[in-house]
């Protein structure tokens, strides 16, 4: 981690301290429900992560072990299938992994899953997978225009429950801390989303109300519930045409982050006239 990284580290864990001390950001009477800020979930919302997870993974285990007897790609498939399982699992207010604690397991399992059990070859992918994946991180091809087009106009940060260890590196390739005030990350915070206490974290740091934000992910249980409980409007980026589980919907649905700018003038426009009557 270089000394940058490390210095913004240290302001983030001050910043989350020294927030933790004020109230829940609630509504504010009489005013306008007007759009102030906007956060961003990272992966699959702004940066094309899952199919990027099933190149790298295949990547990392054709380089490793070509050898090995197993289909590259079914082995990918199977660490995908395990990363997905171990996310779900993970249970509101469980502390959040590193990167170099989890990974090796979820590679072991999947190569479980082939008749394969070997912990240190798994150690080998994983480390190589990691590498991968920041070689070769992608926005989606909308998200700079998008980005570009609403900074200035509201403040901007990033929410997200990727691990720390990556997530601060992959954020300064592609360059976006230009467009964030605050930079959010779950494995820095002992908090995971769904868990409202990290919404309104971020709240308390842009200095907005819950009815002046709107949270924009691709994940409904985590990203969309969770801003709902702490108060938030919410955009899911429904980039897996998913059904959306029962309860209350997401506020404004969209396929892809390039449809963002008029969601959100539609979520300012029913938020002024709401105000009004």
């Amino acid at each position: 981690m270089g000394a940058a990284q490390a210095v913004a580290r240290r302001r983030r864990r001050r910043a989350f301290a020294q927030s933790a001390q004020g109230v829940r950001p609630g509504a504010a009477r009489g005013r306008p429900l007007l759009i102030r800020a906007i956060f961003f979930d990272l992966d699959d919302t702004l940066v094309e992560d899952t199919l990027s997870l099933e190149r790298c993974a295949e990547a990392a285990v054709r380089e490793i072990s070509p050898s090995l007897g197993v289909d590259a790609r079914q082995l990918a498939v199977a660490y995908v299938d395990a990363a997905i399982d171990f996310w779900e699992s993970l249970e509101p207010g469980a502390p959040p992994p590193k990167a170099g604690d989890i990974r090796p397991s979820m590679w072991r399992a999947a190569l479980r899953r082939h008749g394969v059990d070997d912990a240190g070859l798994a150690s080998r992918i994983a480390k190589r997978y990691d590498q991968l994946r920041i070689e070769r991180v992608e926005l989606f091809p909308e998200a700079v225009k998008v980005l570009q087009d609403l900074h200035g106009k509201y403040k901007m940060s990033i929410i997200t429950n990727g691990f720390a260890e990556t997530h601060d590196v992959k954020i300064a390739r592609l360059e976006l801390g230009r467009f964030f005030d605050h930079v959010i990350l779950a494995g820095e915070m002992q908090l995971v989303k769904p868990d409202p206490k990290i919404f309104e974290h971020a709240m308390r740091l842009a200095g907005v109300n819950a009815d002046e934000s709107v949270m924009v992910g691709d994940r409904f249980n985590r990203d969309i519930a969770g801003a709902h409980a702490a108060g938030m409007r919410a955009v899911w980026v429904n980039v897996r045409n998913e059904t959306a589980p029962d309860g209350r919907p997401a506020d404004a649905t969209i396929v892809n982050i390039g449809e963002l700018p008029a969601a959100l003038a539609r979520l300012d426009g029913v938020g002024a006239r709401g105000a009004e009557k």
